[in-house]
Protein backbone atom coordinates (compact mmCIF):
# COMPACT_ATOMS: atom_id res chain seq x y z
CA UNK A 1 0.00 0.00 0.00
CA UNK A 2 1.34 3.04 -0.71
CA UNK A 3 1.67 6.09 2.07
CA UNK A 4 1.38 8.97 0.06
CA UNK A 5 -1.40 7.77 -2.16
CA UNK A 6 -3.12 6.49 1.25
CA UNK A 7 -2.79 9.95 2.68
CA UNK A 8 -4.27 11.56 -0.54
CA UNK A 9 -6.86 9.88 -0.54
CA UNK A 10 -7.75 9.96 3.26
CA UNK A 11 -7.46 13.89 2.87
CA UNK A 12 -9.56 14.25 -0.60
CA UNK A 13 -12.19 12.30 1.23
CA UNK A 14 -12.76 15.35 3.96
CA UNK A 15 -12.80 17.89 1.10
CA UNK A 16 -15.40 16.43 -0.82
CA UNK A 17 -17.73 19.58 -1.16
CA UNK A 18 -16.31 22.27 -3.22
CA UNK A 19 -16.02 25.92 -0.43
CA UNK A 20 -17.03 27.83 -3.32
CA UNK A 21 -20.46 28.34 -5.19
CA UNK A 22 -21.03 25.76 -7.76
CA UNK A 23 -22.72 26.99 -11.16
CA UNK A 24 -24.72 24.16 -12.48
CA UNK A 25 -23.42 23.79 -16.54
CA UNK A 26 -26.00 23.17 -19.10
CA UNK A 27 -23.69 20.22 -20.05
CA UNK A 28 -26.14 17.03 -19.28
CA UNK A 29 -23.42 14.65 -18.60
CA UNK A 30 -24.62 11.72 -17.61
CA UNK A 31 -23.32 8.47 -16.81
CA UNK A 32 -22.89 5.21 -18.84
CA UNK A 33 -23.55 1.82 -17.04
CA UNK A 34 -20.09 -0.15 -17.16
CA UNK A 35 -18.75 2.78 -18.94
CA UNK A 36 -15.89 5.29 -17.73
CA UNK A 37 -16.94 9.07 -17.87
CA UNK A 38 -14.69 11.16 -19.83
CA UNK A 39 -15.08 14.78 -19.33
CA UNK A 40 -12.32 17.03 -21.49
CA UNK A 41 -11.86 21.14 -21.80
CA UNK A 42 -9.43 23.78 -21.37
CA UNK A 43 -7.77 23.74 -17.77
CA UNK A 44 -9.55 25.97 -15.11
CA UNK A 45 -12.90 25.51 -17.55
CA UNK A 46 -14.92 23.88 -14.59
CA UNK A 47 -14.62 20.06 -15.12
CA UNK A 48 -12.97 19.97 -11.38
CA UNK A 49 -16.20 22.13 -9.97
CA UNK A 50 -18.24 19.91 -12.10
CA UNK A 51 -16.80 16.84 -10.16
CA UNK A 52 -17.35 18.16 -6.92
CA UNK A 53 -20.96 18.87 -7.60
CA UNK A 54 -21.39 15.17 -8.45
CA UNK A 55 -19.35 14.11 -5.71
CA UNK A 56 -21.62 16.99 -3.16
CA UNK A 57 -25.13 15.02 -5.24
CA UNK A 58 -23.73 11.97 -4.11
CA UNK A 59 -23.41 13.03 -0.02
CA UNK A 60 -26.97 14.28 -0.47
CA UNK A 61 -28.30 10.84 -1.55
CA UNK A 62 -26.22 9.88 1.63
CA UNK A 63 -23.39 7.41 -0.12
CA UNK A 64 -20.51 7.44 2.31
CA UNK A 65 -17.39 9.32 2.40
CA UNK A 66 -15.25 5.84 2.09
CA UNK A 67 -16.82 5.39 -0.99
CA UNK A 68 -15.98 8.11 -2.53
CA UNK A 69 -11.66 8.28 -3.45
CA UNK A 70 -11.33 11.45 -5.29
CA UNK A 71 -7.40 12.05 -6.88
CA UNK A 72 -6.34 15.19 -8.84
CA UNK A 73 -3.21 13.96 -10.53
CA UNK A 74 -1.94 17.43 -11.06
CA UNK A 75 -0.66 17.01 -7.42
CA UNK A 76 3.41 16.98 -7.09
CA UNK A 77 3.07 14.08 -4.70
CA UNK A 78 1.92 12.10 -7.10
CA UNK A 79 4.93 12.21 -10.27
CA UNK A 80 6.05 8.59 -8.76
CA UNK A 81 2.65 7.91 -11.34
CA UNK A 82 3.89 9.49 -14.21
CA UNK A 83 7.63 7.80 -15.23
CA UNK A 84 7.46 4.99 -18.33
CA UNK A 85 7.67 2.41 -15.48
CA UNK A 86 4.94 3.29 -13.33
CA UNK A 87 1.79 1.53 -12.88
CA UNK A 88 -1.52 2.87 -11.73
CA UNK A 89 -2.86 -0.19 -10.70
CA UNK A 90 -1.02 0.98 -7.23
CA UNK A 91 -4.40 3.30 -7.02
CA UNK A 92 -7.02 0.91 -6.76
CA UNK A 93 -4.58 -1.34 -4.12
CA UNK A 94 -3.87 1.27 -2.38
CA UNK A 95 -8.11 2.15 -1.86
CA UNK A 96 -9.06 -1.03 -1.25
CA UNK A 97 -6.14 -2.23 0.69
CA UNK A 98 -7.60 1.04 2.99
CA UNK A 99 -11.32 0.20 2.69
CA UNK A 100 -11.43 -4.09 2.11
CA UNK A 101 -14.96 -3.94 2.72
CA UNK A 102 -15.54 -1.57 -0.25
CA UNK A 103 -14.88 -4.63 -2.93
CA UNK A 104 -18.67 -5.48 -1.39
CA UNK A 105 -19.72 -2.10 -2.46
CA UNK A 106 -20.35 0.37 -5.25
CA UNK A 107 -17.18 2.65 -4.95
CA UNK A 108 -17.44 5.70 -6.92
CA UNK A 109 -13.95 7.05 -8.41
CA UNK A 110 -12.94 10.49 -9.54
CA UNK A 111 -9.63 11.07 -11.21
CA UNK A 112 -8.89 14.68 -12.53
CA UNK A 113 -5.91 15.76 -14.68
CA UNK A 114 -5.64 11.53 -15.70
CA UNK A 115 -3.81 12.19 -19.06
CA UNK A 116 -0.34 12.73 -16.77
CA UNK A 117 -0.78 8.96 -16.03
CA UNK A 118 0.78 6.40 -17.85
CA UNK A 119 -1.25 3.56 -18.70
CA UNK A 120 -4.46 4.57 -17.14
CA UNK A 121 -6.21 3.13 -20.06
CA UNK A 122 -5.88 -0.26 -18.93
CA UNK A 123 -5.90 0.49 -14.98
CA UNK A 124 -9.36 2.15 -16.02
CA UNK A 125 -10.77 -1.36 -18.15
CA UNK A 126 -9.56 -3.37 -15.03
CA UNK A 127 -11.03 -1.77 -12.41
CA UNK A 128 -14.14 -1.37 -14.27
CA UNK A 129 -14.18 -5.11 -14.87
CA UNK A 130 -13.44 -6.08 -11.25
CA UNK A 131 -15.16 -3.95 -9.01
CA UNK A 132 -18.67 -2.40 -8.70
CA UNK A 133 -18.11 1.38 -9.38
CA UNK A 134 -18.23 4.23 -11.18
CA UNK A 135 -15.86 5.67 -12.70
CA UNK A 136 -15.04 9.71 -13.78
CA UNK A 137 -12.06 10.92 -15.67
CA UNK A 138 -11.38 14.93 -16.40
CA UNK A 139 -8.00 16.09 -18.50
CA UNK A 140 -7.12 19.15 -20.23
CA UNK A 141 -6.23 17.41 -23.66
CA UNK A 142 -8.73 15.45 -26.75
CA UNK A 143 -5.90 12.59 -26.33
CA UNK A 144 -8.39 11.09 -23.73
CA UNK A 145 -10.62 10.97 -26.94
CA UNK A 146 -8.20 9.57 -28.91
CA UNK A 147 -8.72 6.02 -30.50
CA UNK A 148 -6.00 4.25 -29.25
CA UNK A 149 -7.34 4.79 -26.28
CA UNK A 150 -10.85 3.90 -27.33
CA UNK A 151 -9.17 0.85 -28.42
CA UNK A 152 -7.84 -0.05 -25.10
CA UNK A 153 -10.77 0.15 -22.67
CA UNK A 154 -12.52 -1.84 -25.52
CA UNK A 155 -15.17 1.16 -25.89
CA UNK A 156 -15.47 1.23 -22.02
CA UNK A 157 -15.73 4.70 -22.29
CA UNK A 158 -18.27 7.53 -23.23
CA UNK A 159 -16.45 11.42 -23.34
CA UNK A 160 -18.05 14.75 -22.91
CA UNK A 161 -16.71 18.00 -23.68
CA UNK A 162 -16.69 21.23 -20.83
CA UNK A 163 -16.60 24.85 -22.14
CA UNK A 164 -16.06 27.94 -20.73
CA UNK A 165 -19.48 29.29 -19.95
CA UNK A 166 -22.04 30.01 -22.67
CA UNK A 167 -24.38 33.28 -21.92
CA UNK A 168 -26.95 31.17 -20.20
CA UNK A 169 -24.25 29.93 -17.94
CA UNK A 170 -22.87 33.72 -17.25
CA UNK A 171 -26.61 35.12 -16.44
CA UNK A 172 -26.61 32.30 -14.36
CA UNK A 173 -23.73 32.48 -12.31
CA UNK A 174 -24.07 36.65 -12.41
CA UNK A 175 -27.33 36.11 -10.61
CA UNK A 176 -29.16 37.48 -13.34
CA UNK A 177 -32.95 36.42 -15.46
CA UNK A 178 -31.77 33.52 -18.17
CA UNK A 179 -35.41 34.08 -20.53
CA UNK A 180 -36.30 37.11 -22.00
CA UNK A 181 -40.02 37.26 -20.43
CA UNK A 182 -40.58 41.22 -21.13
CA UNK A 183 -39.01 44.53 -21.71
CA UNK A 184 -36.98 44.50 -18.47
CA UNK A 185 -35.80 40.94 -18.84
CA UNK A 186 -35.04 41.68 -22.40
CA UNK A 187 -32.84 44.95 -20.78
CA UNK A 188 -31.32 43.11 -18.50
CA UNK A 189 -29.90 40.38 -20.71
CA UNK A 190 -28.81 42.87 -23.17
CA UNK A 191 -26.88 44.51 -20.68
CA UNK A 192 -25.39 40.95 -19.53
CA UNK A 193 -24.24 40.30 -22.81
CA UNK A 194 -22.54 43.63 -23.48
CA UNK A 195 -21.05 42.68 -19.90
CA UNK A 196 -20.14 38.80 -21.44
CA UNK A 197 -18.53 40.53 -24.52
CA UNK A 198 -16.04 41.80 -22.42
CA UNK A 199 -15.43 39.18 -20.11
CA UNK A 200 -15.57 36.11 -21.92
CA UNK A 201 -16.89 32.75 -20.27
CA UNK A 202 -13.46 31.42 -17.83
CA UNK A 203 -15.12 30.63 -14.25
CA UNK A 204 -12.36 32.38 -12.58
CA UNK A 205 -13.00 35.53 -14.45
CA UNK A 206 -16.06 36.68 -13.07
CA UNK A 207 -14.43 36.42 -9.60
CA UNK A 208 -11.52 38.28 -10.18
CA UNK A 209 -11.33 41.23 -7.28
CA UNK A 210 -10.68 43.58 -9.81
CA UNK A 211 -11.44 44.08 -13.34
CA UNK A 212 -7.31 45.27 -13.71
CA UNK A 213 -6.36 41.73 -13.06
CA UNK A 214 -8.27 40.22 -15.92
CA UNK A 215 -5.36 40.64 -18.38
CA UNK A 216 -2.73 38.95 -15.85
CA UNK A 217 -5.06 36.79 -15.31
CA UNK A 218 -5.52 35.14 -19.10
CA UNK A 219 -1.89 35.34 -19.63
CA UNK A 220 -0.73 33.25 -16.52
CA UNK A 221 -3.74 30.61 -17.70
CA UNK A 222 -2.23 30.60 -21.02
CA UNK A 223 1.29 30.29 -19.99
CA UNK A 224 0.20 27.73 -17.61
CA UNK A 225 -1.63 25.65 -20.31
CA UNK A 226 1.11 26.02 -22.60
CA UNK A 227 3.95 24.87 -19.81
CA UNK A 228 2.19 22.20 -18.34
CA UNK A 229 -0.06 20.62 -21.30
CA UNK A 230 2.46 21.47 -24.02
CA UNK A 231 5.68 22.04 -23.36
CA UNK A 232 6.52 19.59 -20.64
CA UNK A 233 4.38 16.76 -22.00
CA UNK A 234 5.65 16.82 -25.51
CA UNK A 235 9.25 18.02 -24.06
CA UNK A 236 8.72 20.64 -27.09
CA UNK A 237 12.01 21.58 -27.91
CA UNK A 238 11.19 25.17 -28.88
CA UNK A 239 9.11 27.11 -26.39
CA UNK A 240 10.05 30.39 -26.70
CA UNK A 241 8.75 29.66 -30.51
CA UNK A 242 5.77 28.05 -29.59
CA UNK A 243 4.53 30.75 -27.15
CA UNK A 244 5.25 33.41 -30.02
CA UNK A 245 3.21 31.49 -32.45
CA UNK A 246 0.43 31.12 -29.21
CA UNK A 247 0.72 35.09 -29.36
CA UNK A 248 0.56 35.61 -33.18
CA UNK A 249 -2.37 33.09 -33.42
CA UNK A 250 -4.39 35.05 -30.76
CA UNK A 251 -3.76 38.38 -32.35
CA UNK A 252 -5.40 36.64 -35.93
CA UNK A 253 -8.69 35.77 -33.73
CA UNK A 254 -11.58 34.97 -36.50
CA UNK A 255 -9.14 35.90 -39.42
CA UNK A 256 -7.23 33.86 -41.74
CA UNK A 257 -4.09 32.17 -41.47
CA UNK A 258 -1.84 30.00 -43.32
CA UNK A 259 1.11 27.80 -42.33
CA UNK A 260 3.74 29.28 -44.82
CA UNK A 261 2.54 32.79 -43.45
CA UNK A 262 3.08 32.11 -39.79
CA UNK A 263 6.63 30.72 -40.68
CA UNK A 264 7.72 33.59 -42.73
CA UNK A 265 5.98 36.19 -39.50
CA UNK A 266 7.98 34.02 -37.24
CA UNK A 267 11.45 34.15 -38.98
CA UNK A 268 11.17 37.55 -39.58
CA UNK A 269 11.24 37.96 -35.69
CA UNK A 270 14.08 35.39 -35.41
CA UNK A 271 11.94 33.14 -33.89
CA UNK A 272 12.47 30.09 -37.09
CA UNK A 273 10.12 27.02 -37.24
CA UNK A 274 9.64 24.59 -39.92
CA UNK A 275 6.03 24.27 -41.32
CA UNK A 276 5.97 20.86 -40.31
CA UNK A 277 6.45 22.21 -36.57
CA UNK A 278 4.06 24.99 -36.75
CA UNK A 279 0.98 22.13 -37.85
CA UNK A 280 2.44 20.07 -35.38
CA UNK A 281 2.58 22.62 -32.40
CA UNK A 282 -1.15 24.25 -34.20
CA UNK A 283 -1.99 20.45 -33.78
CA UNK A 284 -1.35 20.41 -29.83
CA UNK A 285 -3.24 23.92 -29.12
CA UNK A 286 -6.57 22.08 -30.67
CA UNK A 287 -5.52 18.97 -28.24
CA UNK A 288 -5.53 21.11 -25.40
CA UNK A 289 -8.60 23.31 -26.32
CA UNK A 290 -6.57 26.36 -26.49
CA UNK A 291 -6.90 27.02 -29.65
CA UNK A 292 -8.82 25.73 -33.15
CA UNK A 293 -8.81 25.86 -36.47
CA UNK A 294 -11.77 25.54 -38.93
CA UNK A 295 -11.08 24.72 -42.26
CA UNK A 296 -12.45 25.84 -45.92
CA UNK A 297 -16.05 23.19 -46.82
CA UNK A 298 -14.57 21.08 -49.66
CA UNK A 299 -14.75 17.49 -49.71
CA UNK A 300 -11.27 17.52 -50.79
CA UNK A 301 -8.44 17.11 -48.80
CA UNK A 302 -5.93 18.73 -50.53
CA UNK A 303 -8.51 22.11 -51.44
CA UNK A 304 -8.46 22.20 -47.31
CA UNK A 305 -4.76 21.73 -47.29
CA UNK A 306 -3.52 24.56 -49.43
CA UNK A 307 -6.41 27.02 -47.99
CA UNK A 308 -6.01 29.46 -45.38
CA UNK A 309 -7.70 28.37 -42.19
CA UNK A 310 -9.94 30.53 -39.49
CA UNK A 311 -8.30 30.71 -36.12
CA UNK A 312 -10.29 30.71 -32.56
CA UNK A 313 -9.74 30.91 -29.23
CA UNK A 314 -11.56 29.09 -26.46
CA UNK A 315 -12.67 31.91 -24.58
CA UNK A 316 -12.89 35.35 -26.62
CA UNK A 317 -11.67 37.60 -23.75
CA UNK A 318 -8.76 35.57 -23.26
CA UNK A 319 -8.09 36.18 -26.91
CA UNK A 320 -8.09 39.88 -26.18
CA UNK A 321 -6.04 39.69 -23.46
CA UNK A 322 -3.07 39.25 -25.82
CA UNK A 323 -3.84 41.50 -28.08
CA UNK A 324 -5.10 45.17 -28.54
CA UNK A 325 -5.63 44.61 -32.12
CA UNK A 326 -8.95 42.39 -31.30
CA UNK A 327 -10.10 44.34 -28.83
CA UNK A 328 -11.19 47.34 -31.49
CA UNK A 329 -12.69 45.09 -33.34
CA UNK A 330 -16.28 43.50 -32.23
CA UNK A 331 -17.31 41.73 -35.13
CA UNK A 332 -14.08 39.54 -34.08
CA UNK A 333 -15.09 38.95 -30.88
CA UNK A 334 -18.53 38.44 -32.19
CA UNK A 335 -17.62 35.81 -34.31
CA UNK A 336 -15.34 34.03 -31.85
CA UNK A 337 -18.61 33.70 -29.67
CA UNK A 338 -20.60 31.93 -32.07
CA UNK A 339 -18.00 30.38 -33.31
CA UNK A 340 -17.63 28.53 -29.02
CA UNK A 341 -21.34 28.59 -29.29
CA UNK A 342 -21.32 26.22 -32.38
CA UNK A 343 -18.49 23.93 -30.87
CA UNK A 344 -19.97 22.95 -28.12
CA UNK A 345 -22.60 20.62 -29.92
CA UNK A 346 -20.50 19.84 -33.41
CA UNK A 347 -17.36 19.49 -34.78
CA UNK A 348 -18.54 19.98 -37.83
CA UNK A 349 -17.66 23.87 -38.58
CA UNK A 350 -16.52 25.44 -41.66
CA UNK A 351 -15.87 28.46 -43.60
CA UNK A 352 -17.74 28.63 -46.93
CA UNK A 353 -16.58 30.29 -50.24
CA UNK A 354 -18.87 30.69 -52.88
CA UNK A 355 -18.66 30.58 -56.58
CA UNK A 356 -18.11 34.29 -56.59
CA UNK A 357 -15.41 33.97 -53.98
CA UNK A 358 -17.52 35.91 -51.61
CA UNK A 359 -16.73 34.21 -47.74
CA UNK A 360 -19.67 32.72 -45.22
CA UNK A 361 -17.89 32.99 -42.08
CA UNK A 362 -19.80 29.04 -40.88
CA UNK A 363 -21.20 26.49 -43.06
CA UNK A 364 -21.91 23.81 -40.17
CA UNK A 365 -23.44 20.37 -40.28
CA UNK A 366 -23.37 17.46 -42.12
CA UNK A 367 -24.97 17.98 -46.17
CA UNK A 368 -28.26 17.01 -45.24
CA UNK A 369 -28.69 19.63 -42.45
CA UNK A 370 -25.95 21.94 -43.32
CA UNK A 371 -26.45 25.69 -41.72
CA UNK A 372 -25.04 29.26 -43.25
CA UNK A 373 -24.56 31.89 -40.68
CA UNK A 374 -22.81 34.98 -41.15
CA UNK A 375 -21.69 37.22 -38.66
CA UNK A 376 -21.45 40.89 -38.49
CA UNK A 377 -21.52 43.34 -35.26
CA UNK A 378 -23.63 45.89 -37.12
CA UNK A 379 -25.51 45.09 -40.06
CA UNK A 380 -27.25 48.32 -40.79
CA UNK A 381 -29.77 49.28 -43.47
CA UNK A 382 -27.96 50.28 -46.50
CA UNK A 383 -24.54 50.11 -46.24
CA UNK A 384 -21.58 48.16 -48.05
CA UNK A 385 -21.84 45.65 -44.91
CA UNK A 386 -25.27 44.81 -45.66
CA UNK A 387 -24.72 44.27 -49.02
CA UNK A 388 -21.99 41.69 -48.55
CA UNK A 389 -23.35 39.85 -46.31
CA UNK A 390 -26.40 39.26 -47.94
CA UNK A 391 -25.33 38.59 -51.14
CA UNK A 392 -22.60 35.96 -50.09
CA UNK A 393 -25.49 34.28 -48.52
CA UNK A 394 -28.12 34.52 -51.18
CA UNK A 395 -25.15 32.81 -53.74
CA UNK A 396 -24.10 30.24 -50.83
CA UNK A 397 -27.83 29.26 -50.48
CA UNK A 398 -28.71 28.94 -54.23
CA UNK A 399 -25.04 26.69 -54.88
CA UNK A 400 -26.23 24.34 -51.91
CA UNK A 401 -29.55 24.77 -52.73
CA UNK A 402 -30.82 25.54 -49.23
CA UNK A 403 -33.66 27.67 -48.46
CA UNK A 404 -32.87 29.62 -44.80
CA UNK A 405 -29.52 31.03 -43.75
CA UNK A 406 -29.03 33.27 -40.61
CA UNK A 407 -26.91 36.82 -39.72
CA UNK A 408 -25.91 36.82 -36.17
CA UNK A 409 -25.76 40.70 -35.13
CA UNK A 410 -25.11 42.14 -31.34
CA UNK A 411 -28.69 43.82 -31.59
CA UNK A 412 -29.91 43.95 -34.54
CA UNK A 413 -33.15 41.70 -36.05
CA UNK A 414 -35.23 41.42 -38.58
CA UNK A 415 -36.02 39.03 -41.57
CA UNK A 416 -35.10 39.24 -45.26
CA UNK A 417 -36.97 37.60 -48.06
CA UNK A 418 -35.54 37.61 -51.37
CA UNK A 419 -38.13 39.05 -53.62
CA UNK A 420 -36.60 36.62 -56.61
CA UNK A 421 -36.09 33.41 -55.19
CA UNK A 422 -38.45 33.69 -51.86
CA UNK A 423 -35.26 32.24 -49.92
CA UNK A 424 -35.10 34.18 -46.34
CA UNK A 425 -32.17 35.33 -44.01
CA UNK A 426 -33.03 35.09 -40.13
CA UNK A 427 -31.54 38.35 -39.01
CA UNK A 428 -31.03 37.45 -35.58
CA UNK A 429 -29.09 39.36 -32.27
CA UNK A 430 -26.59 37.09 -31.01
CA UNK A 431 -28.00 37.38 -27.09
CA UNK A 432 -31.78 35.77 -28.60
CA UNK A 433 -29.38 33.43 -30.61
CA UNK A 434 -26.98 32.19 -27.68
CA UNK A 435 -30.11 31.78 -25.25
CA UNK A 436 -31.59 29.71 -28.08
Amino acid sequence: MNETLRLIIAQQQHNLRSPFPIVTRDTEILPVSRKATVIIGVRRGGKSTWQHEKMAALLDKEVPRENICYIDFSDDRLDFLKGEESEPSVIADTYYGMYPDKHAQKVYFFFDELQYVTRWGRFVNRLQTTEDCEVYITGSSAKLLSKEIATELGGRTFSWELFPFSLREFLRATGKRQSIDDIASRDGIVGAFGEYVVKGGMPERLVLPRETMAVTYFQNLVNDVLTRDLILRYNIPHPVQLKRLVHILMNNMSRMVTVNKLKQRLAGERNRLSPELISDYMDKLNDCYLLFTVPIRSYNTAVQAVNPKKVYCVDHAMAQAFSQANSGNSGLVLENIVFVELRRTTEQIYYYKTGKGNEIDFAVGPDFAIRLIQVCWELGKQDKTRQREMEALLDGMEELELQESWIITAYEEEEFEDAGTGRIIHVVPAYKWLLQ
